[in-house]
């Protein structure tokens, strides 16, 4: 892979004048809070946060353009997917100049790998999305349910809803969400793209992706699950009137819940996802690095804020109240379960920090990311939303998704084997 993640090695050097003004840009929720907070404890660095749009909304697109305009900001936000083509595309610089690899053993090592690329690092993990299953307490009380254990158990607890609830199912299966479907595959073992030939080698339809793929098809095809985008009207009509039971997602879903369903308070609960046969594990969905562009006017001031970001208690106060993002860092853990408890009534009780704690102990090291998920995400999107509700729909969609990513990664110049 280091023949394939160009690095710049060149930097601006930081100005004596201060205090030191940074630009920030993110699109998630809790970034105000961050820089405020920032700035209310330091007095030689101020943050000013700029809102972009999300990520593959355009974003990402407006951080390449400055870079490349040289109007590069200070620090930037960037999910671990679409990080392997910033660095490609030489838009960020190497973090370790900076000193950064002495906090590697405060993260777990699957997230530390999503970072450290080509043989250098080159984002500071803020949050992780270890996958997880938020369901409905009230109503698994009442139907006589227990959170299911293994995938086998999902699909028999599926069957009791079906033949017991009429009109209600067990879960939905996302249809716009390239991330989760990743997230999920990723649980199941599956391993999308491999570098470590020193060629791009892609494949979406081994073993594990067919298996997770076969099983979802089955319970859509029997009606024991809804397939619609996730957070649509219709999906939150139905988890407003109680007729969709559980929620796959991350530990920064439950923000997204409060959103769409306030009334239901107090009524969720969260669980590791359902096992395999071989074992509990656990795929990541979301979480964002910091990352500094190249061209930043402030480098070493930006490292001083992204540091503390991802390393201080502090950073995890600011946001608690608005943001339920599980923090990379291993060092934060138990404090962000307590803040998150003690900032926000609605994930109180929910159990969240210890199913967030052992979902992230078990995801699964070997999983990478291709060199351009921005657009790899959007077909994937679009191949979903056509095929999942037919036959062998994720299956047809994945080995489509599959030809269109090697002929694209073809037509950049990859090396593709067949």
């Amino acid at each position: 892979m280091a023949g394939l993640l160009l690095a710049s090695c060149a930097w601006p050097g930081s100005t004596g004048d201060r205090p030191v003004t940074l630009t920030y840009w993110s699109w998630t929720s809790g970034s105000q809070e961050l820089a405020d907070r920032f700035n209310a404890t330091h007095d030689d660095i101020k943050v000013t946060f700029e809102k972009v749009p999300a990520g593959t909304a355009g974003g990402y697109s407006k951080m390449f353009n400055a870079v490349k305009a040289g109007k590069a900001p200070d620090v930037v936000a960037v999910e671990y997917p679409q990080l392997p083509g910033f660095v490609t595309q030489q838009v960020l610089q190497p973090l370790d100049p900076f000193g950064i690899t002495e906090l590697e053993s405060e993260y777990p090592a699957w997230a530390w790998q999503q970072v450290a690329l080509g043989g250098q690092v080159y984002g500071l993990p803020m949050n992780i999305g270890p996958t997880v299953m938020f369901y409905r307490t009230d109503l698994f009380a009442a139907y006589g349910l227990t959170p299911p254990a293994t995938w086998e158990e999902f699909r028999a607890t599926a069957e009791t809803v079906a033949a017991e609830r009429p009109g209600v199912t067990l879960t939905n299966f996302g249809t716009n969400d390239a991330a989760l479907l990743a997230g999920l595959a990723w649980q199941a073992g599956a391993r999308w793209f491999d570098s470590g030939t020193g060629h791009w080698q892609v494949d979406a339809t081994d073993e594990a992706s067919r298996r997770f793929a076969g099983y979802w098809e089955s319970l859509i095809a029997d009606d024991l699950v809804t397939a619609q985008p996730t957070f649509a009207e219709q999906h939150v009509t139905q988890l407003q009137q109680g007729t969709s039971l559980t929620v796959l997602a991350a530990p920064w879903t439950a923000a997204n819940i409060q959103r769409f369903v306030p009334d239901l308070a107090g009524k969720w609960g969260a669980a590791p996802l359902p096992a395999w046969p071989e074992g509990p594990a656990s795929g990541n969905y979301g979480g964002s690095s910091l990352a500094l562009p190249r061209g930043a006017a402030h480098p070493e001031e930006a490292m001083e804020f992204i540091r503390w970001v991802s390393t201080s208690p502090e950073a995890v106060e600011a946001v608690a109240q608005v943001n339920t993002s599980f923090p990379a860092n291993t060092t934060l853990t138990e404090h962000w379960g307590a803040a998150i408890e003690e900032a926000n009534p609605y994930v109180a009780g929910m159990d969240l920090p210890a199913a967030a704690e052992e979902a992230a102990r078990t995801v699964d090291p070997a999983w990478e990311w291709g060199p351009d998920m921005t657009d790899g995400f959007a077909r994937l999107v679009d191949e979903a939303t056509v095929w999942v509700a037919r036959p062998e729909g994720i299956r047809t969609a994945l080995a489509r998704w599959q030809d269109a990513t090697v002929g694209q990664l073809r037509q950049r110049g990859f090396t593709v084997p067949d």
